[in-house]
């Protein structure tokens, strides 16, 4: 009797130390998969951040690019180059302002539209049929 417990004895902890290498396996599997998933997105990250950059750097060139081709002294080449005839405007014709111009024209269009004043009541008569 004394041997048939020792073989369940042994073979109850055989069980034990397999199902404990097998939990601490996947575990171990588990954190090399997410270490990978980390690895994945920070590289994804950093493709994303250059996107971005290259974007930002692109918008700016395009900014630089307006800006020259505003520039009074180009624009005065290009009149000349193209003989396109045009003049500057006169200062005292010219009106700065300082508020947003697409509001001030929406603003100005559909200033009749919600006025404060007071609208006509209109009263209908009605009468009860029997």
């Amino acid at each position: 009797m004394h041997k048939k417990d020792t073989h369940a004895f042994v073979n109850q902890l055989l069980v034990y130390t397999l199902v404990m290498f097998f939990f601490s396996g996947s575990i171990g599997l588990g954190t090399v998969w997410m270490r990978h998933q980390i690895s994945i997105t920070a590289n994804s990250a950093k493709v994303l951040e250059g996107k971005f950059n290259e974007m930002e750097r692109l918008i700016n060139e395009t900014h630089a690019a307006i800006e020259r081709a505003q520039d009074p002294a180009m624009l005065k080449l290009l009149n000349d180059q193209w003989s396109l005839g045009l003049i500057p405007p006169v200062p005292q014709r010219t009106a700065y302002i300082d508020e947003d111009p697409v509001m001030r024209l929406a603003a100005k269009h559909n200033q009749g539209l919600f006025s404060d004043a007071t609208v006509p009541t209109v009263s209908f008569q009605v009468a009860l049929r029997r």
